[in-house]
């Protein structure tokens, strides 16, 4: 029997698609060759191409989501969706996949649409019970726009596009005279923009996956970096950022992130590998809250991502984990 098909869906629409193509890569030089038959689909605006690992090209059919390996047109057994931004976090890739019967990691349309708004996710949440910071969104920019922010938010606050990921477009904002620059960097990103309070204390993230049935928290990561935020200079290119896993936090702390992630991860119907941004607001580093931020349900996976390096330290590892899901997928 020939080995299952699957597709490694990289790419996308937006300026996060050099970090999917590596996230890709990643995730197929852990796929089991003995088991699995991986190839590449880079969806771009232009259109979609098929490859494989070595960039030969493979005939491939979008309207049917078939390829030909050498024997006809074969429909992928299953897809590990690579793409951050719009059109594999935003729900548009599900949909297409659940037309066309293949299984994917991700979360359903639903999940994935709302949790590509920083502010729907937020707002679900706060719903839910979870403590998330102030804020405020914005559809477009008016006379008291600047009035609005400093009223309802406050200063120090972020504003951020609501949509897009890798902080692309994100500013920190200091002062009442920065607040128009960053309006117009954030809007320039996005049609829609959300202004978010500022949490002082310890910027955490952790990474929850689904395997053999079980959802699991990872090692909770504290990231420190000389940047005023974890922007995407700090992400993928300062020399001085510190990804800390496991965290040094107390005990109670680790716990309290971990079994809060587990939580938001199922209450929002997620799915394969997320990992959620939290802040540990404290005073005296001894008490506080810990404040969920923001949910990244196709976190980054190159190897520069903070996911593998959690999947590492907890013992599970990356081939695991993807050939994991996968064997999940094509099991049903």
């Amino acid at each position: 029997m020939s080995r299952p098909l699957i597709a490694i869906i990289r790419g996308g629409y937006t300026g996060e698609s050099v970090i999917s193509m590596q996230s890709a890569r990643t995730m197929m030089e852990a796929l089991d060759g003995v088991r699995y038959e991986g190839v590449y689909v880079t969806v771009e605006r232009g259109g979609w191409t098929c490859e494989r690992a070595d960039g030969s090209a493979v005939s491939f059919d979008r309207a049917l989501f078939t390829a030909d390996r050498g024997k006809g047109h074969q429909r992928f057994s299953a897809a590990l969706i690579a793409i951050h931004g719009t059109p594999g976090e935003d729900g548009k890739l599900q949909g297409y996949l659940d037309m066309l019967g293949v299984p994917y990691q991700t979360g359903g349309v639903l999940p994935m649409a709302i949790t590509m708004s920083k502010f729907s996710t937020t707002g679900l949440l706060r719903q839910m019970g979870f403590n998330v910071a102030r804020s405020l969104l914005l559809r477009e920019r008016t006379a008291d726009t600047e009035r609005r922010v400093l009223d309802e938010v406050g200063l120090p606050c972020f504003v951020k596009p609501d949509s897009s990921g890798s902080s692309l477009g994100i500013s920190k904002v200091k002062r009442a005279e920065e607040l128009s620059a960053a309006l117009d960097k954030a809007f320039a990103e996005d049609s829609t923009v959300m202004c978010e309070a500022f949490v002082q204390g310890r910027e955490l993230t952790c990474g929850v996956i689904r395997l053999n049935g079980t959802v699991q928290a990872l090692p909770v990561c504290e990231i420190r970096t000389s940047s005023e935020f974890f922007d995407y200079h700090a992400k993928y290119h300062a020399a001085d950022t510190q990804e800390l896993i496991p965290a040094p936090l107390p005990d109670e702390v680790t716990r309290v992130v971990q079994q809060r992630s587990e939580a938001i991860y199922t209450a929002l119907k997620c799915n394969g590998m997320v990992r959620v941004d939290h802040f540990w607001a404290t005073t005296d580093d001894r008490t506080g809250d810990v404040v969920t931020i923001e949910v990244n349900t196709t976190p980054g996976f190159s190897p520069a991502s903070i996911f593998p390096k959690m999947l590492n330290v907890a013992g599970i590892g990356v081939p695991a984990a993807i050939n994991g899901l996968v064997e999940a997928m094509v099991k049903g």
